[in-house]
């Protein structure tokens, strides 16, 4: 049985059509070198993807994601780099018996084995990967020969970095760097950190594997493989960014951390150095800071006009607390520094405890944390009351002391700003009783909670619109009136976003207001259901409806949104009117589209039931059988419960 072409397994699949393949085919004539498959993808008739999955799922190989895969150095110096790049392939690694596996964008391609065979003696066993895949993987793992000069050089050209040491330490610091002078591992350190400035990272890790080093960085609050670098520069690299930030090179054993002021073309950075002991060796993280960096404001952060208008509300207050909540790296810190921006003037003193100094603030006392020292944000706070501050700034509220002093700050005539990590708005309530806040002295206190995450937007370069389908806006909780269906965004990918479709971050936002209604639940010890859905009936908007909003406008993607907001924090906010099938909040008693009535609650002590009860807990009244919940907690269509 012969052995079918690569256009022909693709419109038995119905990727194509056969038309558009004689397109393709007549194309390849005239473009000689190019193959089919390019020629395919690059007329909008398929994908990469597509044409991957679909060739490894006819021909029974398995399709494997090069972006996760192990490759093995000793399998790439098996083939030389002009055949690997000739055919389009990647060795990945050895097998028993003589077996080489490599990752083939066309398994089709009998000759590309053949040649494969011949040069390395092996066996070929293939997989099927992208070409585009193929070729980055072929940059990337092939550098692992050369030697490292045309490393560093394929990385950067002609820049370099110099450290800003403190004056105390230079000559302990020159002393160091005299043990370290090798300059291609120089050269190779300071490459490393100007690709991770230049490519936007946050962090940059250096990771010990078994047989090499593989270098990483988180772009947008996502990590990506930036490159492998040869077992046998580990240590030299491992101690040159040791010495650069004054590490003790010789202890292994335990975690360090220090820092490393740089300057490059002119700009101020400071590196946050973290060492790690593994398996392997010393794995290396430094983030990225820029000291210098514009401070954004409140517009900049992602806030809309009406979250906008809460965060001036509980920010333009005399005094009180206000609290940012998010996991790390949510952005708390820069929302704290538009706040503190906004309502910065001479006329105010503003005193910030922070651990670092991310920013540097014009006008503005910051006051760098040393735990090291003892100069800890509890301690440090009590100095500071006696500073004729207006507006105090905590970095971070890390224990049950620092946080009563903010608290007791608060209602003393100051406004406070800190942090907190936590999922949403309402849950920051229940961590400060947890961390033992009197709820008397939070209700008095607080003046408002803003929760908030990133989300990566979607680059400008290659945005373009579509229109989702019906499962899509489901999935998202969009409703879409009949013959009015809502164009969403997507990103193609391209060079100026790394083919990610995205470029940048900006915040989704949900903001609590503390009015005397939550202050009273708060005294009274309610849950954090309840808490919520007063709040949302005080027009707070929940977090993941800010996200649909950007949805709506083109900034990010649901699948964006979804992989950074949890799933829970969408339940709580819409249902469906059963009458008239439009969304309508959690809140709402009647439908204000048809005057449905939609009762969630027992008719007759209004408290909130559950769909399994047949009795209210509350006031023991018998719920009605006769007006069955459906799933969502919704009387059937054409009957009202109240």
């Amino acid at each position: 049985m012969a052995v079918k072409k690569l256009g022909e397994l693709l419109v038995d699949a119905g990727l194509i059509t056969k038309e558009q393949l004689d397109i393709a085919l007549e194309e390849e004539k005239s473009q000689k070198g190019k193959r089919l498959g390019t020629l395919l993808v690059e007329k909008g008739f398929t994908t990469e993807l597509d044409i991957a999955q679909t060739l490894a799922y006819q021909l029974n190989i398995p399709y494997i994601d090069l972006h996760t895969a192990v490759i093995e150095p000793e399998a790439i110096k098996l083939v030389p780099e002009k055949l690997a790049r000739q055919h389009i392939i990647i060795p990945l690694y050895t097998e028993k018996k003589n077996v080489l596996r490599i990752a083939m964008a066309d398994p089709l391609n009998m000759g590309a084995l053949d040649d494969i065979r011949f040069s390395t003696n092996y066996e070929c066993s293939p997989m099927v990967a992208t070409q585009t895949d193929i070729l980055l993987a072929i940059k990337t793992h092939y550098h692992l020969s050369l030697p490292i000069e045309e490393i560093v050089g394929d990385m950067v050209k002609e820049k370099f970095i110099e450290i800003v040491h403190d004056r105390e330490h230079v000559k302990d610091t020159e002393e160091l760097l005299k043990k370290s002078e090798a300059p291609p591992i120089i050269k190779m350190v300071d490459s490393i950190i100007i690709h991770g400035i230049e490519s936007r990272a946050s962090d940059i890790h250096i990771e010990p594997q078994e047989r090499m080093v593989k270098l990483r960085e988180r772009v947008d609050g996502l990590m990506r493989d930036v490159m492998q670098l040869p077992k046998w520069v580990q240590g030299a690299v491992t101690s040159r960014i040791k010495i650069m930030a004054k590490l003790d090179i010789a202890e292994r054993r335990i975690p360090q951390d220090g820092r490393i002021p740089v300057r490059i073309t002119g700009r101020e950075l400071d590196l946050r150095i973290s060492t790690l002991p593994t398996q392997y060796g010393e794995k290396i993280v430094m983030r990225i800071l820029d000291t210098k960096s514009t401070t954004l404001t409140m517009s900049e952060i992602g806030l809309s006009t009406t979250t906008n208008d809460r965060v001036k509300a509980i920010i333009e207050r005399p005094q009180g607390i206000v609290l940012v909540t998010g996991p790390t790296g949510s952005g708390k810190t820069s929302s704290l520094y538009a706040m503190i921006s906004h309502i910065k003037t001479p006329e105010v003193n503003v005193i910030t405890l922070e651990d670092p100094i991310e920013y540097k603030l014009e006008g503005v006392n910051q006051v760098a944390i040393n735990e090291k020292v003892g100069l800890t944000f509890a301690y440090c706070l009590r100095s500071v009351l006696r500073q004729d501050p207006d507006v105090i700034f905590v970095g971070e509220m890390r224990d049950v002391e620092t946080a009563e002093i903010a608290h007791q700050a608060s209602i003393t005539g100051h406004l406070v700003f800190s942090t907190l990590h936590t999922t949403d708005a309402i849950s920051t309530i229940t961590r400060l009783k947890n961390m033992g806040i009197q709820p008397y002295l939070m209700a008095s206190s607080l003046n408002g909670i803003v929760a908030q995450r990133l989300i990566r937007k979607l680059c400008e370069s290659c945005k373009e619109s579509y229109i989702p389908t019906d499962e899509e806006l489901l999935k998202a909780g969009i409703k879409a009136k009949k013959g009015d269906r809502p164009n969403l965004h997507r990103g193609k990918g391209c060079k100026e976003c790394g083919g990610t479709g995205y470029h940048g971050r900006t915040g989704v936002f949900e903001v609590l207001v503390v009015n005397s209604q939550i202050k009273d639940m708060i005294v009274s010890n309610e849950p954090e259901e309840a808490i919520r859905k007063m709040a949302i009936a005080g027009g707070m908007i929940p977090m993941y409806k800010d996200g649909i909003a950007k949805v709506r406008q083109g900034i990010t993607t649901v699948d964006e949104l979804q992989r950074v907001v949890f799933a829970k924090e969408k339940e709580i906010i819409n249902i469906i009117c059963p009458n008239c099938s439009e969304v309508i909040r959690t809140e709402f008693a009647t439908c204000p589209y048809c005057g449905y009535a939609v009762v969630l609650n027992c008719p007759s002590c209004g408290r909130e039931r559950e769909l399994e009860w047949s009795h209210c807990p509350y006031c023991s009244v018998e719920f009605s059988k006769s007006v069955p919940f459906n799933e969502q907690g919704i009387p059937p269509k054409g009957k009202s419960y109240s």
